[in-house]
């Protein structure tokens, strides 16, 4: 337990100061100092800088995913399921300023083209997720829909080109707004008539 404590801090600092930073001009002997630790620590969760740089984005990526999943956990029915992981989703980065920020510095991170991403792993759990409960709204005859997959990797790559016009081309307020109303139109075009 204390080494999992350890690796979160460690990660924790990384991704702020990546975030500050930027990839390349960070140094290890930064994060180390944020840490307060010898360099040859850090060495001990990742073998070189990039290594490091990948594995904390993981992690932040992981708390974005979890918060989420535990938002969709507490509601029921394949609609309000499928309206907060909308939101929650979106909404999630608003607060990590620290994982805003690396992808505002590094948009590569999020990519729109599934075969050019680097998370990959962590994206499929995500359309996973929209997979479910597109296939749980089916099943209760609420969602019409014919093909679950393509469906939840369309909507996936919304939500993308939405984090990407938000947070890292940053086309603000407006933004939002056209998302809520993607959102909606969405909604209703899936629901039986």
């Amino acid at each position: 337990m204390k080494r999992e404590a350890k690796t979160e801090e460690i990660y924790r600092a990384a991704l702020k100061i990546f975030a500050e930073y930027g990839f390349r001009k960070t140094t290890i002997e930064d994060i180390a100092a944020a840490l307060g630790i010898a360099n040859g620590t850090l060495y001990l969760y990742a073998e070189n800088k990039r290594i490091l740089y990948h594995k904390a984005v993981a992690w932040g990526f992981g708390i974005w995913q979890s918060r989420v999943k535990a938002a969709v956990a507490e509601v029921e029915g394949p609609l309000r399921k499928l309206e907060v992981i909308s939101h929650k989703a979106f909404e999630y980065l608003a607060e990590d300023k620290s994982l805003r920020k690396i992808l505002e510095k590094d948009p590569e991170l999020f990519p729109f083209f599934p075969s050019k991403d680097p998370f990959s792993d962590i994206n499929n759990e995500s359309v996973s997720m929209l997979k479910d409960i597109l296939k749980d709204g089916v099943t209760s005859g609420i969602f019409q829909i014919s093909d679950i997959e393509a469906t939840a990797r369309f909507m996936f790559s919304i939500y993308v080109m939405f984090i990407q016009k938000t947070y890292i081309v940053s086309e603000g307020d407006e933004t939002g707004q056209i998302f809520e109303n993607a959102i909606q139109l969405i909604l209703r075009g899936l629901l039986k008539h």
